[in-house]
């Protein structure tokens, strides 16, 4: 069965869908969620890089076409920035943002000033869509890519310099199946220490919100807080 979670003090009504590799896996439920809103949505999709986003975005052109939405606009926030498509960011039905490095993700928004056109999009209706290394922007925090090189301690100690958005009030691991038994013991450590949870999504599954400030969990879940792991059944 599905599972539905309350979030505490949201001042947005929230429109998204946090994602582990969405489309590279083809989850039904996102897309029915962007099919029912809108008829042909216009898709700003934001990769984290110039370089890697401009090598990607004909593949992705395909695979969102393959699936009915053929109107995706590329939108750089690195070194090709058009300010006049960010300040109009809003005027797009739905927003993407692609996998790639949390950190350097993290920094290019926070450049760009896409943080706070993400949250006039959000308050103007638009629908969210994110994965793996975007899905953490929304987050909390984007510290957990940096246990894959670093020392828990050392995360620990520079975890608020890694604050992200905030638009949700947890942290999200993705690619959770790829992961390795050691890496997982590390978040559920890391759990212990920070005060929100952390949900790790396997591939395929999803956090969707529908115009509420409850989520829904769609697939393998498993949720990461104060130490205890818990696997979430879900659809």
């Amino acid at each position: 069965m599905q599972k539905m979670y309350s979030v505490r003090k949201r001042s947005l009504i929230l429109n998204i869908a946090l994602t582990s590799d969405f489309p590279l896996t083809a989850t039904e439920e996102v897309f029915a969620l962007m099919r029912k809103r809108y008829s042909h949505p216009r898709i700003a999709w934001i990769p984290p890089f110039t370089r890697t986003g401009r090598e990607r975005f004909p593949v992705a052109q395909e695979q969102f076409a393959a699936y009915g939405f053929s109107t995706l606009e590329y939108c750089d926030i690195d070194q090709e920035v058009n300010e006049g498509q960010l300040a109009a960011l809003d005027q797009y039905d739905i927003i993407y943002l692609t996998g790639g490095d949390p950190i350097g993700f993290r920094r290019n928004i926070l450049r760009s000033g896409l943080s706070t056109r993400l949250r006039q999009c959000l308050a103007a209706g638009c629908l969210v869509v994110t994965a793996s290394g975007g899905s953490m922007q929304l987050t909390k925090n984007v510290s957990l890519f940096r246990l894959v090189n670093h020392h828990l301690d050392k995360v620990l100690t520079e975890y608020n310099e890694y604050d992200a958005l905030g638009i949700v009030e947890y942290e999200i691991l993705p690619h959770l199946n790829r992961q390795e038994t050691s890496f997982l013991e590390k978040v559920r450590r890391y759990s212990e220490q920070i005060h929100h949870k952390v949900f790790g999504l396997a591939d395929g599954a999803v956090l969707l919100y529908m115009n509420t400030n409850k989520f829904l969990c769609v697939g393998q879940v498993t949720r990461f807080h104060k130490g205890e792991v818990e696997s979430i059944e879900t659809a």
